[in-house]
């Protein structure tokens, strides 16, 4: 949380979520700081208080900077026939990315890792989100990018998704990464080192589906 806290005040931009999830577990961490015996408890609170929705009693509390969902936006103002109705994020984001010629030259350049800066992927890894399936129009879907965990750890089928070109095993869903993250606690070293590297990378790519997401939205009204 300290290192969230440090990240988010280095401007006043926009702070960008989708769904509830993070809302409700920043709530949560909250709750645990007020029961904990940090020094930095009430710091750490209060700002909590200033990126999210929670509630007083009977009162709906909105915090000044109170992260903008991009689920709303979406339900609001966009649908895509390849959606089928479902607004989840693993769903809109291949339909952004195959309706936007923006955002596919743009990211079918290996620019990230390198231009753009990444926790996990160094410059020597630098890597195009865009690819394209065998008929050569229909953009891939990046979470298929994530790193194979497969020679490295036995994985239960509940953790994975099945490429039914190659039937690597990737962690490529939320559930997946829960149950993959309470496997780390009792995996060996090697087994360990790839999946915590596939967790991280899962991570990253949620938060950069949601800059694929804005991008779009930004290119669409704005042009750039």
């Amino acid at each position: 949380m300290r290192e969230l806290k440090r990240q988010l005040e280095k401007d006043n931009g926009t702070i960008f979520r989708y769904a509830t999830h993070e809302n409700t577990i920043l709530r949560c961490i909250h709750d645990q700081l007020s029961e904990s015996d940090q020094p930095d408890r009430q710091e750490l609170m209060d700002w909590i208080d200033t990126v999210t929705t929670y509630k007083e009693g009977s009162h709906k509390i909105i915090g000044p900077r109170n992260m903008e969902d991009l689920l709303e936006v979406v339900k609001s103002f966009y649908y895509h026939k390849s959606m089928k109705g479902s607004n989840s994020i693993k769903v809109v984001l291949p339909a952004v990315l195959n309706s936007s010629k923006f955002i596919q030259d743009k990211y079918s350049k290996p620019i990230y890792g390198s231009q753009i800066k990444s926790c996990t992927y160094s410059p020597e890894e630098a890597t195009a989100w865009i690819s394209y399936e065998d008929d050569g129009v229909t953009v891939q879907n990046p979470y298929k990018h994530l790193p194979p965990v497969g020679n490295y750890i036995e994985v239960d089928d509940s953790l994975i998704d099945y490429d039914c070109e190659d039937e690597n095993m990737t962690v490529a869903n939320g559930g997946a990464a829960l149950t993959a993250y309470s496997k780390l606690q009792f995996s060996d070293m090697v087994a360990t080192e790839a999946l915590s590297k596939a967790l991280l990378r899962y991570c990253e790519l949620d938060t950069m589906s949601m800059v694929f997401i804005w991008e779009f939205f930004n290119n669409e009204i704005f042009g750039r």
